[in-house]
């Protein structure tokens, strides 16, 4: 079947190249070369936005870095692994939890009164505790070590 089979109207004709081809001597028309470096610019800018708006890794995280420094003296007299619990005030949200597990990791943080030590975490309010936990030790600045009561 030939091509003018398929295109009818329009004949193949070898001799003429296409307009998108390289030329005898080497070189591709002005509108495509123009065109693909409109192309590579609009990649260049993108690209270049992403690492412009990039977080920097090398600035230190002051949120976390202020509750490594909160947790430091608690996280000195904490066991170096195992399991404690967590307890803070109801109108913190479960950030403050999330920032207390990672300054003192790897000890897990369990967000329950159920264990013999608990860390009491109320950065923002005055502890409310409930009548079986007893303050073995207060670090300041809202963070506590405490213990559950033995019952007589």
């Amino acid at each position: 079947m030939g091509l003018s089979k398929v295109f009818p109207g329009r004949t193949y004709n070898a001799a003429q190249p296409s307009p998108a081809m390289p030329r005898k001597n080497g070189t591709f028309p002005a509108w495509l070369a123009i065109a693909v470096l409109v192309f590579v610019c609009g990649c260049l800018l993108s690209s270049a936005r992403l690492v412009l708006e990039a977080p920097r890794s090398h600035i230190p995280d002051d949120i976390a870095r202020r509750s490594d420094l909160r947790f430091a003296s608690l996280k000195a007299a904490l066991p170096t692994e195992g399991v404690v619990g967590y307890i803070g005030s109801s109108a913190d949200s479960i950030g403050y939890y999330y920032l207390a597990q990672y300054a003192l990791a790897p000890l897990v943080l369990d967000h329950s009164v159920n264990h013999p030590l608990i860390v009491g975490n109320f950065p923002s309010s005055a502890p409310q505790l409930p009548a079986n936990l007893e303050v073995l030790r207060d670090f300041g600045n809202g963070v506590l070590l405490l213990a559950t009561k033995d019952k007589p």
